[in-house]
This record gives C-alpha cells, structure tokens and sequence, in this order.
C-alpha cells in the first residue's frame, strides 16, 4: 500500500492536471454550438475514432470486474467477459451505419426512438436510459474509490468528491469535444503502462507459483459449467446494456465517415478482447496466490489489488493509482456528457434558446453526478452493480433496436415486448448470494444465467411475434423510415473542427 499522504497528494495532482487541461481546452472553444455540445459531428479522424471508443469503454472497472469474474468463476468466465466487451464495437459495427443512413443528422438514440415509436415509448426508453446509465456512473464510482481506498487508505469520500468534482467541471462546461480530447490523452498514456504493468504482473505471479495452484483450485478448469454459464451472462449483458450508452452513439455521429467508424471500432475491438481477458486473469492469479478465496467478499471485490498488495512492488502500486484515476475520468465525463447531450437533443425540439439548451445540458450533467458520488463510498462489488443495468438491456434492447430494420415493430411493441422480458428476468435475478429474492429457481441451473437468457430470448420472441403478426393481419401498416431523415434536423449550425 502506498503512504496515505503520498496517494492523496497523486489524487490531487492528477485531478488537477486533467481540470486545467479540460478548462483550457473548453475555454478555447468556449463559442462552439449546440451541434459541437453534443456529438461533434463528423470531426473525428480513425485514430480519434479508436482512443475516443476505448477510453470510453474502458474505466477503473476493467481493475476491478474482470478479476472479480475470474476469482468467482474461472478463466471461461473472462472469455465471455472479452467477447462481451468486444461485442459492443461490433454491434455497432450493424447499427451505427443503420442509424446514419436512416438519420444522418441525429443525436441520440432516444431522439430514433421518439420519432420512430412515439412519445410513451421515448418516455420508457429515456427513463431505462438515465437509469442504465447512472447505475455505469455509480459503478465506475464506486471502482474508482475502491481502488484509491485499497491502495492509499484514504477515505472513499474525499476521492468520490474529487474525481466527480473535476470530471464534472470540465465536462459540463466544454462538452463531447473536451471529453474526446482528453479520451486521447488519456489512451496514449494508458495502453503503455497497462502493458507494462501486466508484463510485470506476469513475471512475478509466476515466480510465486500462483498459476500452479490456480490450476489445482479449479480456477483454469474449461470444464466448469458454472464459469460457461456466466460467460453467457456478461455477454449478453454487456452487449445489449451498451445499446443504452448514449456516449457510444455520440461517436457513432463524431466520427468523419462510415470508413472512419467500421475501422475505429475494428480497432477498439481488437483492444478490447485482450485487455479484457489479461486484466481478469489477476483474479485467478489472487485465488492461487492465495490473497483473496472464491465470493470471500468485500476483498475477491478488488483481487487485483489484494494480489498486488502481497506481490506487486511498491512503484506498481503508483502507477497503478495513475491508472485507476485516468480511466476514471475518460469513462466517466463520456458518461456524462452522453447522457446530458441526450437530453439537450431530446429538448431541442421545444423552441428552447441554444444558450437554455447548454445550460441544461450542464445542470444535467451535476445533477446526474451526485447520486453516484454518495453511493460510490457504500458499495463493494463493482460487477454486481453492472449486472444490473445488464437486465434491463438484455430485455429492452432487441425490441428498440429492431425498430432500424423492420417497418412493422410499434411502439406499443417495444413496451410490451421489453417489459415482460424485464419481469421475468427478474423475477429469477439473484441477490448478491446469487440467491433470488423471490425464492424462484432456475429450472437448468445458473441462477444469473437463466435471469439473463429469459430476459433476451422472451423479449425477443415477442418482438418477432408482433412483426410477424402485424405482417399477416395488418400488411399495409408500416412505418416509413424516410421520416427520420425529414423530422430530424441539426440544433443549430456546427463550427468547423479545428483539432
């Protein structure tokens, strides 16, 4: 553990270089338009493109939930947690050329669903949307003030107030523009010393013989039905989840061209599987190292700072700080800026002024902020935190984003379709035991897995039962998609991109 005294003086200056590297930034562009606010649109060259996408993909959690993963339920289960992370540059890979196609000058994906299914259904789908994403923000938070509280000994509250202060300051005053300028700072430092600590990591695991008795504890086993079972969970759950983050639909539209986009998520993909894999591989290495047991929570919470408390030297453990803290921040002002931008997209259409519009985008962007500090000093588990915004993606996502291919799905469609998948997938949705609070059992087996599964394949078996249905009884009933391109406008006129 580092001095108490040093870690929080790193805090402090960390925040405070990345404050006055944001500000400075946003100060420059201090006049730019609604249009720049929100998705800066068309700006983003590939090389952009790929650190904006994996900054924004990657926070603390990727120190914390993978090695959670893997010390619970074996090496399978971060083959699907890879796959689950690299599945959401390729969805988009389908749906973000689909929505530029079909609505080249939007915003959001709640801006689609109101035009495309009406008004209730844009109520439903913006409030699943601000609740998906505030659970990410908690989430990252409560990552975020583990790590500095396992490795410094401070107080969760004073790094919850730090980093939320300074991401919010910086971000609700310059936007998506300042949040991909510091994305690329943020990536260029960041790949380097992951690598760099994970070689290390390796070296001095093995001389311990971690691996070894990771091997005899069952934790690289490929025969565990449970590690299968929740490989399937992340996967589902982090794809269909993703389909809510606003952040990710901003680049889809940040992005200068469709090549841009198709190479910028190839190239965030192909980072993704095996930063996702390694990073969770300190879980198994903690379980054989000895430093934290299978569900032995709070500690199996961060194994991979419970490993590098008993292996890692000391100059380990500062960088890793520096790591925590960065990937903090590019998550989570792509959070919140995401999701204040949605918003102002969303009012844009009310005759409000443009300067009402960026105040409410900022006063969004607090507001959103402060739930997740309070509850980032409480919380342990960062997965279980994820899971369950995973649910309700898993339920809602197939019904809302088929709505980009067939002209038949109705709003009343979408409600229907992903509220059923939601009740039922909770109704097996497990305590943090994995124990379901409704005293239902999963009739094959895998708690977490049937909660999953059912949310996915019900909700989309109805979606396909109302199309089908429609097609036969109602043939002439069909949404005409030429109506997103007329009905959806740029806010206001964008500056020309100057970076």
């Amino acid at each position: 553990m580092l001095d108490t005294t040093l870690g929080i003086v790193t805090l402090v200056v960390a925040c405070a270089v990345f404050l006055v590297l944001g500000l400075a930034y946003a100060w420059r562009r201090r006049r730019q338009s609604v249009e720049d606010y929100t998705v800066s649109r068309n700006h983003a060259p590939t090389n952009v493109g790929i650190a904006t996408l994996v900054a924004s993909m990657f926070g603390t959690w990727v120190l914390m939930s993978p090695g959670e993963s893997g010390a619970n339920f074996g090496i399978i289960s971060l083959v699907g947690y890879a796959l689950g992370m690299a599945g959401i540059p390729v969805m988009f890979m389908f749906v973000g050329p689909r929505i530029r196609q079909l609505m080249p000058n939007g915003h959001s994906i709640t801006e689609y669903v109101k035009h495309r299914f009406g008004p209730v259904p844009f109520v439903a789908i913006a409030v699943a949307i601000i609740f998906v994403i505030g659970i990410f923000i908690t989430a990252e938070m409560v990552a975020i003030t583990n790590a500095v509280s396992v490795l410094t000994g401070s107080p969760k509250w004073a790094t919850a107030v730090a980093v939320g202060l300074v991401v919010v300051a910086y971000t609700a005053y310059g936007g998506l523009r300042v949040s991909i300028y510091t994305d690329r700072i943020q990536f260029w430092i960041l790949i380097p010393v992951l690598l760099l600590l994970l070689v290390v990591a390796a070296v001095l695991v093995g001389s311990a013989g971690a691996w070894k008795s990771a091997g005899e504890a069952g934790a690289l086993s490929v025969s565990r039905a449970d590690s299968y079972f929740f490989a399937i969970v992340l996967i589902i759950g982090i794809v269909a989840s993703n389909a809510f983050h606003p952040g990710m639909w901003q680049r889809v539209y940040t992005v200068e061209n469709q090549q841009a986009l198709n190479r910028s998520l190839w190239g965030a993909a192909a980072i993704a599987i095996p930063l996702t894999f390694l990073m969770g591989m300190a879980g198994i290495a903690a379980v054989g190292n000895g430093s934290v047991d299978p569900f032995g929570y709070p500690e199996v919470a961060v194994a991979l700072f419970a490993l590098a408390s008993d292996v890692f030297p000391l100059w380990m453990h500062f960088l890793m700080l520096i790591c925590a803290l960065m990937l903090a921040m590019s998550t989570l002002d792509t959070m919140m800026n995401g999701l204040a931008s949605n918003i102002a997209a969303d009012m844009a259409g009310m005759s409000i002024g443009r300067g009402t519009l960026m105040w409410v985008a900022r006063i969004a962007t607090i507001v959103v902020a402060i739930p997740a500090i309070i509850v980032a000093t409480q919380a342990n588990s960062v997965l279980y935190v994820f899971l369950v915004a995973d649910l309700i993606g898993a339920a809602i996502a197939v019904p809302m984003l088929v709505g980009l291919y067939s002209a038949r799905m109705p709003g009343w469609g979408v409600l229907l379709a992903g509220g059923v998948g939601i009740v039922i997938g909770a109704l097996y949705y497990p305590k943090p035991d994995l124990l379901s609070p409704w005293a239902l059992t999963s009739p094959i087996g895998g708690q977490m897995f049937f909660a999953f599964a059912s949310a996915l394949v019900i909700s989309t078996a109805i979606a396909l039962v109302i199309i089908i249905g429609r097609r036969m009884v109602a043939p002439s009933q069909e949404y005409d998609f030429a109506a997103l391109d007329s009905n959806v406008g740029l806010i206001d006129e964008p500056a020309v991109a100057d970076d």
